[in-house]
């Protein structure tokens, strides 16, 4: 009797393993060959990291515009169409409006109460209004102002260096958590002059962003593994910091009665505006996090391309000398420059495009299907995950010849018209393209400019060709990635 029901189980285990990853066969999708119960899990276990095997799907399997695999049994979708990818990040949003990562704002509020993860499209809203609302165009004209008292600051740590070697996200992660904590809080920028300053001990992805293998992994694949180990993306440490800065800062404000017009403020008054209408105010948690997640989005991202556009300019003198010239054309000092003249070095952009080709940050973009859809006459049913690779399709050669070279020309106007739409997602794109694009994009070519205002920038010696290592979601510099400054 006990083999016939061992005999019975196994029967329909293997029936239903069958049926379960023929889903995307009967609904005439090509999909990735499998392993019994894993599906192609086991293929992620091997190769370590989310973007590798999207990497090597893209490759290995591009002329497929639909790509279809499992996680155990849960089918999911990979795309590399420029047209199928506009449809799921634009087109459709409506079909589309999740992201992928999934985080428990009971267990990690922090991350939770992230624009990037929120569910459902009036949470989303209202989390990106409140991010939104301290990079309007008159606040963003505040950013060059302070990097013009930052950037002295900055003149400063390179000099007492010497002309030796500084790592490239050294430097790039200290002025970001000045302009952030200038910009975003009001508080004194001191990160070029005390390496102990607070802000600057959480700006790295180990305190803030402290995710691993398994939590990415199960975030994107397997959300249950989170919950139910109560893994986080962002550091315990980093979450207490963030709640006892928020609450005392704005505590502060209210007893003294300041304002100042920054994301605190922006926190008050919507907070205020809430129990006026009878809603549930933010809790400190909340708070916390919409703290928390600009200086995530204002420093780990932006140092990450700040630093790499130092290294490539490091690496091709021919590309630096002509930015110096185009900055020059602008300005001599940096007090003669704003934010409108900033955006006006088309140059600048474009070296800002394609640093961010080759070394785009976020690794994957994810949606998750919010409603059946039909695309490309395909059934997209609710609940599909469906993943896009940013890192393969910059690398492209089909659309960016020769991708391993830094070339800026890539991004003249004429040059992207010629290119399909949706094959450059530095930021994403669609309604939930990153809510810092603006912010970001200004510190960051301020910041060069200003540098280039008064340095020339070399490599170091024997410096490694390859100037990127992926983690398991995000993209870095290689830690021995340095530049040096001699002064004009």
């Amino acid at each position: 009797m006990l083999l016939e029901i061992i005999l019975l189980f196994v029967s329909t285990l293997f029936v239903y393993n069958w049926w379960a990853h023929g889903y995307w066969k009967r609904r005439n999708v090509f999909s990735l060959p499998t392993v019994f119960l894993f599906g192609n899990f086991w293929e992620l276990i091997v190769k370590h990291k989310l973007s590798v095997m999207f990497c090597d799907m893209y490759k290995k399997y591009k002329k497929e515009k639909m790509i279809g695999f499992y996680s155990f049994y849960k089918p999911m979708m990979f795309v590399s169409d420029p047209e199928i990818i506009q449809k799921v990040l634009v087109t459709d949003f409506n079909s589309f409006s999740n992201n992928g990562l999934e985080v428990d704002k009971d267990i990690d509020p922090i991350s939770g109460y992230n624009p990037f993860s929120a569910k459902t499209v009036p949470v989303w809203k209202e989390l990106r209004s409140i991010q939104s609302a301290n990079q309007s165009p008159l606040k963003l004209k505040e950013v060059v102002p302070n990097m013009i008292k930052i950037g002295e600051l900055m003149y400063g740590y390179i000099n007492n260096k010497k002309n030796q070697p500084i790592p490239a996200l050294d430097i790039a992660i200290r002025a970001a958590v000045d302009s952030a904590v200038a910009h975003g809080y009001g508080i004194e920028p001191k990160s070029f002059l005390d390496s102990e300053f607070t802000f600057l001990k959480f700006a790295n992805v180990e305190k803030l962003f402290s995710a691993t293998f398994v939590t990415m992994v199960a975030g994107f694949l397997f959300p249950l593994v989170n919950r139910l180990f109560r893994l986080r993306m962002t550091s315990k440490e980093a979450e207490d910091f963030f709640i006892s800065m928020t609450k005392t800062n704005i505590d502060y404000r209210q007893s003294n009665k300041i304002t100042r017009g920054d994301l605190f403020d922006t926190i008050i008054k919507l907070n205020k505006k809430k129990i006026e209408q009878g809603d549930k105010a933010y809790s400190d948690s909340e708070m916390s996090a919409h703290c928390a997640t600009f200086f995530m989005d204002s420093t780990i991202t932006s140092s990450v391309v700040l630093s790499f556009i130092l290294l490539e300019l490091a690496n091709n003198q021919d590309v630096q000398e002509k930015l110096r010239r185009e900055i020059f054309l602008v300005g001599k000092k940096s007090e003669d420059f704003d934010s409108d003249k900033i955006h006006s070095i088309a140059y600048l952009q474009m070296v800002f495009d394609e640093a961010l080709r080759m070394h785009s940050p976020v690794t994957i973009v994810s949606r998750l299907c919010t409603k059946d859809t039909l695309i490309e006459g395909v059934q997209i049913s609710k609940g599909t995950k469906v993943f896009i690779s940013p890192l393969a399709i910059h690398y492209d050669p089909e659309y960016y010849h020769d991708p391993e070279k830094f070339d800026p020309e890539r991004f003249s106007e004429i040059n992207k018209e010629s290119r399909p739409k949706y094959t450059f997602l530095g930021f994403g794109e669609g309604p939930r393209i990153c809510v810092g694009l603006k912010y970001a994009t200004l510190f960051v070519k301020t910041t060069v400019a200003f540098i280039l205002l008064k340095y020339k920038i070399l490599p170091k010696d024997n410096q490694s060709k390859s100037l990127h290592e992926i983690d398991y979601f995000l993209l870095s510099p290689k830690p021995d990635a340095a530049v040096k400054f001699v002064e004009l």
